[in-house]
């Protein structure tokens, strides 16, 4: 009996994992191309019962991990390893393990969506609690992903060691950035009564609380 549910388990994981290789890349192209319809298709998504949610595309934390793993497995293709910079006990830990890394990048990229989300809900006078939180938190990761991926390759081609590398690094970077930030002001004057330039500061503000934040938060964890 034991045998048959691994095997069970087993059969469904393999159907799932290979599903990915179909519902990862058109996640990611729809996401890119149209942003604010995935946004809205995230919140639509949450209202149907859990076993028909997302059925047609990744929910959105599986798109963000799925994402961070592609980008970690371009920087080990480069075979480029992140500089070590772990001085604590727990950051040496991590960093000594791909998995544990993996973990940690997720997390900490994870602070963008959860700090979006948490904009939203105070800019609609919503309360915050862990059922208010979960719909402006899934929606975000998926604008979350295209992100990161375009940020971890500028973070490769920064580490290339070339002047010119490093300046279309920073170009990359400056343009993922706008593009997040015009997404942001887009769907949160969609969601208040903000105008374009409110808008556009409250986005701004988040994202430089998020950035400090992840900042703090990978000071404690690895030490500088």
């Amino acid at each position: 009996m034991d045998f048959l549910r691994l095997f069970q388990s087993l059969e469904e994981f393999l159907y799932e994992a290979m599903s990915w290789l179909v519902f990862y890349p058109r996640t990611l192209w729809r996401t890119i191309r149209h942003p604010i319809q995935m946004l809205r298709y995230s919140d639509k998504e949450l209202e149907d019962a859990p076993d028909q949610q997302f059925t047609d595309m990744l929910s959105p934390p599986l798109f963000l991990m799925l994402t961070i793993l592609l980008s970690h497995l371009i920087e080990v293709a480069s075979h480029q390893k992140m500089p070590e910079v772990a001085t604590t006990g727990i950051g040496k830990e991590i960093t000594a393990s791909e998995m544990n890394l993996l973990v940690l990048r997720a997390f900490l990229f994870a602070i963008y969506p959860l700090m979006f989300a948490v904009r939203r809900l105070k800019a609609q006078g919503l309360a915050l609690n862990r059922d208010t939180l979960r719909r402006p938190f899934y929606a975000q990761c998926y604008i979350a992903g295209p992100a990161a991926l375009v940020l971890g390759i500028a973070s490769i081609l920064a580490r290339l060691g070339d002047v010119g590398w490093a300046i279309a690094a920073l170009v990359i970077m400056l343009v993922t950035i706008s593009w997040y930030l015009r997404i942001e002001t887009i769907w949160l004057r969609s969601r208040t009564r903000k105008s374009t330039g409110k808008a556009f500061r409250s986005a701004l503000g988040t994202w430089l609380l998020a950035s400090l934040i992840n900042s703090g938060a990978s000071f404690l964890i690895l030490g500088g």
